[in-house]
């Protein structure tokens, strides 16, 4: 391995999501955070952002310290791939992180021949990696890198940043910035972009691998942040990505007081969970600028909802979605399907809370999908124990597909939970008379449809097979 040259040497960050941003665009706000860290200590940093310029692949190779962050998807396979087409290479230092080296670090080593992993709040350890890298320090005493020595796998005790304040604002400049603007949609009907404002979540939902230690920007950041967004972008629209965004309630406040005082005016959304969600707190978003607010309902059965471990029923669904609808805000979730011990019965009890939000509200915009095993999580073990497959790395390139059952570990059979999905997607079409209105109103044009011929007994049919 060739000794990295601060003077000399250009680090280069590859960006492949694998997105068509010229149809819709997610910001790579993780790379562009790294690469602020990398310039504000004085590296040379050039990114390649293959997903806005795909022919940008064949300069990879003219550098020698190569960062690749995996996620899951179709993108992982061309990560991978290009590891080791740069590992065949002479003089070639890959670098990987990204959820997997989050979840699975030692996998990832075992599985690529990537020289060095960071992950947990990898910003300083990456700093510290290359000073060691440079002949400036040990790796040993580097928290949160994984490397081989003498033919074994080292991981180091993963960090934690407590004070986000301290991290440099995103180098948005590294990538072409207005095609990500212009092309995102986030449906607030304004030059919009998605954005973190905090880390973690200190809830222990079974299927998830989210850090359990929240931590976030304080409320003066993350206004002076979205004030620069919109000076110097012309952004009218941000969604908060963020694992719980209302976590904290002093932060939120704090937040929403500041935003109206600044008069930032910008429109936002988040994700957040239902027992977060009261009147005074939405009432105060509302002010101050949020438009909708997406919540992990997941479930129709209170059973399920335990199984889960979500410390969430059904009725604190129901209460924040009658105070959401009151404030005029769309119902956004998403609900799973196949969980451990799901019974058809709990699967009914689903549809008809679905049923129930759209009644109440039929501005919503819900997601089914099937449960799916990720990394590290104790749902994945328990699939383990149950006789499903381990993974392995490449696997997660297709296990991601919404449409895939990967095991199964309700009391259902597949085809019945299809079925049962498929009757929702039906009721969703039917509850939303808009879609029904823009896709009636193509046949009208073209084999002279009626619209208004679905107010008799054909619609009526159609509802009682998806109630049934």
């Amino acid at each position: 391995m060739k000794k990295f040259n601060k003077t000399k040497d250009t680090i280069c960050l590859v960006n492949h999501i694998g997105l068509d941003i010229k149809k819709w665009a997610f910001f790579p706000i993780g790379t562009a955070l790294i690469s602020a860290v990398l310039k504000g200590a004085g590296y040379k940093v050039r990114v390649l952002d293959l997903d806005s310029d795909p022919g940008l692949e064949d300069e990879i190779s003219n550098y020698n310290v190569i960062m690749f962050g995996l996620i899951a998807g179709p993108s992982l396979t061309f990560g991978l791939d290009k590891i080791e087409k740069l590992k065949a290479m002479e003089d070639k230092t890959v670098i990987v992180g990204g959820v997997f080296t989050n979840s699975i670090p030692k996998q990832v080593l075992e599985e690529t021949k990537a020289d060095f992993i960071v992950y947990g709040d990898a910003e300083e350890a990456l700093i510290q990696l290359l000073k060691a890298l440079e002949g400036k320090g040990k790796l040993e005493d580097i928290k949160g890198v994984g490397y081989r020595k003498n033919g074994e796998i080292v991981l180091t005790p993963s960090p934690i940043i407590r004070d986000l304040d301290s991290l440099p604002f995103p180098d948005i400049e590294a990538f072409d910035a207005e095609m990500y603007i212009k092309n995102t949609d986030l449906k607030l009907g304004v030059r919009s972009i998605n954005w973190y404002t905090s880390r973690g979540c200190d809830f222990d939902c079974q299927f998830c691998s989210h850090l359990r230690n929240w931590r976030g920007y304080s409320a003066e950041r993350m206004v002076k942040d979205l004030k620069f967004l919109k000076n110097k972008y012309n952004i009218g629209g941000v969604w908060f990505f963020d694992d719980n965004f209302m976590q904290n309630v002093k932060r939120n406040n704090e937040f929403c007081d500041l935003a109206v005082k600044e008069n930032l005016n910008i429109k936002w959304g988040c994700e957040s969970r239902v027992t977060s969600i009261t009147e005074e707190r939405v009432m105060k978003m509302k002010e101050a600028g949020c438009v909708t607010i997406r919540n992990g309902l997941e479930s129709g059965s209170d059973r399920i909802l335990k199984v889960m471990h979500k410390e969430a029923t059904v009725q604190d669904a129901k209460n924040a979605i009658l105070i959401m609808t009151k404030y005029d805000m769309p119902i956004k979730g998403a609900f799973i399907f196949g969980s451990p011990t799901e019974t058809l019965e709990d699967a009914k009890e689903t549809l008809k809370f679905i049923k129930w939000i759209y009644k109440v509200n039929p501005k919503s915009n819900l997601r089914t999908c099937f449960f799916t095993p990720r990394p590290a999580t104790p749902w994945y073990d328990l699939a383990i124990q149950k006789g499903m497959k381990e993974f392995k790395l490449r696997d997660w390139a297709e296990a991601y597909n919404p449409d895939k059952i990967y095991f199964n570990m309700s009391e259902m059979t597949e085809r019945q939970i299809k079925r049962l999905m498929k009757r929702i997607e039906l009721y969703k079409f039917l509850a939303r008379p808009e879609k029904m209105k823009k896709i009636f109103g193509k046949i009208s044009y073209t084999i002279k449809l009626k619209f208004t011929f679905l107010n008799g007994t054909i619609k009526d049919q159609i509802i009682q097979y998806a109630d049934n």
